[in-house]
């Protein structure tokens, strides 16, 4: 099947008289009768679910349909993007290393990097990836490399797959968050990653009302993750993963009106007033373009921002003029809303680290919904007005 029909119909075996939507398990225990029936369960010999840390019928269904999207042999669903980052980490690099990370790298997982694995002895190290001759010179070093397909919050896109070849040629494992692409726009295992994250809270789920991580890769990496995941407790609850593939099977459709919105929207922005500077992986001016173009061939999804003159100030008077857009921190719901990377998810950077990567004091971070594109340029056209 096509990717499209993949989002419709992965991750469910439909037989006669199967319920066409997934009945909520909502069960944290089942019984057994036989001591071998329960034995064989807990080893995996046998299909079944015992206690809900380790297993359950949703979850299931969630991570088979998102490792099948992505082409991949397993997945584990967590009980956020964080907790499936976490696992991804520790699964690929069990031991201290030194991880090499996009410099571009959402704030939370930079601030994961620095302040709960440097302790641990690992060391983190943050690198512009689109530049090549400074990838090849860091993975040398490297015992694992992480990588956002297009990048928060500018939207920058580097060479996933020329990565890829210098990570494999020296073994390292790679790990690539595609949170802001999704599966339907890009598929990293496919390019030459190790492992792919999402946080479902975003484009996966798609409507703000649940909050997610998936991971997915080999069985054996998988294997590794999802036993760590138990441990530790961080296992996705029933409902959310009953609702968040609720929303993957209209992943397609959302995900081609927020591309096609985004970029109507980016272009709109170029002439509006007090906006220096507009950040999208698919304008024509964009040094991400050529490698945008080449790994995004159906659209870059919903992610754009933009530098706005006045900072601040000018970026407060905005949010209270907007009618339909609102001000709302997470990302990747059908609504159009805007966020501030200061003091949302860069919070965790200085002044200083926010101005070298380019995050100042006007900069807005929009996930752009799926509303009628000359609403939203009209709303946001209004807003700059004066």
């Amino acid at each position: 099947m096509k990717p499209a029909s993949r989002a419709v119909h992965a991750g469910r075996d439909l037989g006669a008289r199967s319920p066409l939507a997934p009945d909520l398990s909502t069960a944290a225990v089942h019984v057994f009768t036989d001591l071998e029936d329960y034995d064989a369960v807990v080893r995996g010999e046998r299909p079944g679910h015992y206690y809900g840390r380790n297993s359950n019928s949703n979850r299931d269904m969630l991570e088979r349909a998102v490792a099948e999207l992505e082409g991949a042999d397993a997945g584990v669903a967590t009980a956020s993007g964080m907790a499936a980052l976490h696992a991804a980490i520790l699964a690929l690099a069990p031991k201290p290393v030194t991880i090499v990370a996009t410099r571009e790298l959402y704030g939370g997982t930079a601030a994961l990097l620095r302040q709960d694995f440097e302790p641990l002895g690992y060391e983190a190290q943050f690198v512009d990836l689109t530049d090549l001759d400074a990838v090849r010179r860091a993975v040398q070093g490297a015992g694992l490399v992480i990588a956002e397909t297009i990048t928060n919050p500018l939207c920058s896109v580097c060479d996933l797959e020329a990565i890829a070849a210098m990570t494999r040629e020296r073994g390292v494992p790679f790990l690539v968050d595609n949170t802001f692409a999704t599966p339907l726009l890009c598929r990293p295992l496919e390019l030459g990653a190790a492992v792919v994250m999402h946080s479902a809270t975003k484009y996966l789920g798609g409507h703000s009302d649940l909050v997610a991580g998936v991971i997915v890769g080999d069985a054996a990496t998988m294997g590794r993750a999802r036993a760590r995941s138990s441990r530790t407790g961080t296992p996705l609850g029933p409902f959310d993963a009953w609702l968040a593939l609720r929303g993957l099977r209209t992943l397609d459709v959302r995900m081609r009106r927020h591309s096609d919105n985004s970029l109507a929207l980016a272009h709109a922005m170029r002439s509006m007033p007090g906006v220096a500077k507009v950040h999208h992986p698919l304008l024509d001016d964009s040094p991400s373009f050529p490698v945008a173009h080449r790994l995004l061939p159906g659209g870059a999804g919903g992610m754009m921002a933009f530098d706005l003159e006045g900072g601040r100030e000018a970026v407060q008077r905005m949010i209270k003029r907007f009618g339909l857009v609102t001000f709302a921190a997470s990302l990747g719901g059908v609504e159009t809303t805007v966020s501030y990377p200061e003091i949302t998810s860069h919070r965790s950077f200085s002044a200083e680290e926010r101005a070298e990567l380019g995050v100042g004091a006007g900069t807005v971070r929009v996930s752009v919904g799926i509303e009628d594109p000359a609403d939203i340029v009209a709303d946001f056209a209004q807003a700059l007005a004066r």
